[in-house]
């Protein structure tokens, strides 16, 4: 055995070498490296990686570079350099110290030494893929094989996982292959995939991969199931969700809390409220605890269903079965029932959950004030928002933001801008979004000067780039105050900052154009957002419908109805209510009524204007059978009929376009 002197003169003369300045005292014990390269001796390797660990984070004598402990050690015992490296790529990787083990492994390399083992580079691999080093684990994998190394399952694995947290997902499907090939595929590299496939949508590739896995006798375990019917459920395809549902219990597999959650935010998501119950019941009946999300997914659907009585009454069930509701389920809750303007009984909920124990977060007390600030009730909003302060709470970017907002739609400007100063004080820095609001504001107040100031503010002050948010707006109100001309010289601005326009907001000043009859200008930019790749919407559409019926133009209206269905979009119950109004103006109430019974079998819902257009226009023939018909009709759709539309003689030119929208 070699004497430990001369092992630790060996360290000490490296340790020097480097780091002149350090005392010899800053370097492991003789005893302690012979203990190591005595349990490597012995095949004691975890006693040898425990005491490595032990080594590398001490603090009374750590250990100056990986490299210098490694080289020291395999200088004193050359038989063991293959352990040696094993050892301690093992270790630093097991610390979480990746480059420490890469720094070994190229020390290795450069001296000719032996390669470590592959469980260690597997560890290692693994540390890189912990840390999201998904370039740096691929480097490594490619170098296996000349490093001796055949990658085995878990290596290739590894390199799967690193290509689909970079979204390469050729790569991550060029490497399933190279396993396919070698029969090392498990149900480890499906889960990974089919996962990531159905995030990206592919849901056939998703589906493809699942069936394989039968084809390939590699059976899916609960990770498979649960993405499967994740995926199923996100795509709205419920059905086929509880099909894999049911292959996992014939299966003999047990759906466990995510399977029911995924199952359960589907059904929320459809609004089948009644069965997301049954689910959570049967949940419960297989001896399965709901948590805090599920009973969230729950609150949230009956948001979606705008059903916030049915929301309160599941909470009180919890409340009386004792379950302790967290601040995540609690923030659900409150935000439905103040999406339906109900912020008296979310207040008086949130009270009861505050003495039974419950801390609010910041995001409880945004809920709040935003519900507050969303029906108009400013006072408060703003109490809501000093109450924080009991909690030890203050107000964020998005309390503000929400106060600044209502301040807004409520055209307190003044009040809104004093609100921002505030906020700067308080060292909150406003967010684009702050901007945006407040040039709505303006725009709605017709401030455009304070407007066009907030835009050079926010990017020399505080270097926020104007979005086409910034922009609409500002486009919006222009277009409303019949400033066209100034909201398409912003249009041109924004095009020549590289912000690309989207289709809102070429309908802003396509409307305009047709509202104002300038037809021809509006069909220019139609022809422009489709050069530039923008699809017009059945909104683009409605606009020019609405323009060539407003001169009178039928024929061109209908030609545009066609022209849309061309193009992949739908009309809608305003499209037709376009046409309607222009054939009734034009005395054609025959084809007004074709287009009703069209659109009815095109399952379309008629609106009340639809009706009393229709109406009017028979009333003015006499068709009084007619009329009685579209009337019993107009009741079975809940619509009060206005007596007013039965009047003989009534014009009908201005009031069709109104009753059209």
């Amino acid at each position: 055995m070699v004497s430990s002197s001369p092992l630790r003169l060996l360290f000490l003369r490296r340790h020097r070498r480097r780091h002149p300045h350090r005392l010899f005292s800053s370097v492991p014990s003789d005893d302690s490296l012979a203990e190591l390269a005595s349990h490597l001796r012995g095949r004691r390797f975890h006693r040898a990686l425990a005491l490595a660990k032990t080594l590398i984070q001490s603090k009374t004598n750590p250990i100056p570079s990986p490299s210098e402990l490694y080289l020291s050690l395999s200088d004193a015992y050359p038989s063991l350099r293959y352990d040696l490296s094993s050892l301690l790529v093992s270790s630093y990787s097991s610390l979480g110290l990746p480059d420490a083990a890469l720094d070994i492994l190229s020390r290795a390399s450069a001296a000719a030494h032996p390669s470590p083992s592959r469980p260690s580079l597997n560890l290692l691999l693994e540390s890189l893929v912990s840390a999201r080093r998904y370039d740096d684990s691929l480097d490594l994998f490619s170098k296996l094989e000349a490093l001796g190394v055949e990658p085995d399952t878990f290596a290739y694995n590894k390199a799967v996982q690193s290509a689909v947290g970079l979204r390469d997902l050729d790569k991550a499907l060029s490497l399933m292959r190279h396993m396919r090939e070698k029969d090392l595929a498990d149900a480890f590299t499906y889960n990974v995939l089919i996962s990531r496939l159905w995030k990206e949508g592919r849901e056939a590739d998703a589906v493809k991969l699942f069936d394989e896995m039968s084809e390939r006798k590699i059976a899916p375990n609960k990770v498979t199931y649960n993405a499967m019917i994740d995926g199923y459920c996100k795509a709205g395809n419920l059905e086929a969700a509880f099909g894999v549902k049911a292959r996992m219990v014939d299966a003999g597999v047990k759906p466990n809390v995510i399977t029911y959650n995924c199952l359960i935010a589907g059904l929320c998501r459809a609004r089948r409220m009644e069965e997301s119950r049954r689910m959570l019941e049967e949940m419960e009946r297989n001896g399965l605890v709901p948590d805090g999300f599920t009973y969230g997914l729950i609150f949230d659907g009956h948001s979606r269903s705008g059903d916030s009585e049915a929301a309160i009454v599941l909470y009180e069930e919890l409340v009386g079965k004792g379950f302790k509701i967290d601040t995540y389920t609690c923030s659900i809750l409150l935000s439905g029932l103040c999406k339906e303007g109900k912020i008296g009984k979310a207040e008086e909920l949130l009270d009861g959950l505050v003495t039974r124990g419950l801390v609010p977060t910041i995001v409880i007390y945004n809920t709040i004030v935003d519900g507050y600030c969303k029906i108009g009730d400013l006072e408060g909003a703003f109490s809501a928002a000093k109450r924080m302060s009991a909690f030890g709470l203050s107000p964020g970017l998005i309390t503000y933001n929400s106060l600044i907002n209502g301040l807004c739609k409520s055209k307190r400007m003044p009040e809104a801008e004093e609100l921002l100063q505030e906020m700067k004080k308080n060292g909150v820095a406003p967010s684009l979004q702050t901007f945006n609001t407040l040039i709505d504001g303006y725009g709605r107040a017709n401030k455009f000067e304070r407007c066009f100031e907030i835009l050079e503010e926010m990017q020399e002050k505080f270097g926020l780039k104007p979005n086409i948010v910034s922009y609409g707006s500002l486009m919006n109100s222009l277009c409303k105050q019949g400033k066209i001309l100034e909201a398409e010289a912003i249009f041109q601005d924004m095009l020549s900052r590289d912000i690309s326009p989207n289709t809102q907001a070429y309908n802003i000043i396509i409307d305009a154009y047709c509202t104002s009859g300038d037809l021809s200008r509006a069909r220019g930019l139609v022809e422009d957002m489709k050069t530039r790749g923008v699809s017009p919407s059945i909104i683009t559409y409605n606009s020019l419908i609405k323009g060539a019926c407003g001169n009178g133009n039928v024929v061109e209206a209908e030609d545009l109805a066609q022209q849309l269905r061309k193009e992949g979009l739908n009309p809608d119950v305003i499209t037709y209510n376009f046409l309607i109004s222009a054939h009734c103006n034009k005395n054609n109430v025959d084809r007004g009524l074709e287009l009703y019974n069209e659109m009815k079998k095109l399952g379309i819902k008629p609106s009340k204007g639809t009706f009393d257009m229709l109406i009017s226009a028979l009333n003015i023939e006499g068709r009084t059978e007619e009329v009685d018909k579209l009337q019993e009709q107009m009741l079975q759709e809940n619509f009060v009929y206005d007596n007013a539309c039965t009047k003989v003689g009534v014009q009908l030119g201005d009031e069709c376009k109104a009753l059209a929208l």
